[in-house]
């Protein structure tokens, strides 16, 4: 497996068709889907506007708990929200991204966050 984890992994696969050895082999894509709990790659961490690097969503949670109003209307405002959209292009959550999208603060967000985690893991 590729060292690239969290968007969608692309593998290709090549299967020759063995009734027609003179048919052009097929190329299937597949998608390889990182689960909730896991890590994002390095190159996907979310970096907060107070300088912490965010890995996975349980860390995500636990930030929320200490960061600032003020960072948090950084990333959560009207315009737009980067927490919800880092768990939807990188974990694929797009439920939960949609509940922290409708989370009106802080405390909101990171108890939508608690809510997914605690049903991943029943």
């Amino acid at each position: 497996m590729s060292k690239k984890r969290g968007k969608a992994a692309k593998r290709t696969l090549e299967a020759a068709v063995k009734s027609d050895s003179k048919r052009p082999l097929q190329r299937i894509e597949v998608i390889i889907r990182k689960k909730i709990l896991g890590e994002a790659p390095e190159e996907h961490h979310f970096i907060v506007a107070d300088g912490r690097k965010i890995k996975n969503i349980i860390e995500l949670a636990d930030a929320l708990e200490t960061m600032s109003e003020e960072i948090f209307m950084h990333h959560a405002n009207e315009l737009k929200n980067d927490f919800s959209s880092w768990v939807k292009d990188v974990f694929y959550d797009h439920s939960l991204a949609e509940d922290i999208a409708r989370a009106r603060n802080r405390l909101e967000t990171q108890i939508a966050i608690l809510r997914r985690l605690v049903k991943e893991l029943m």
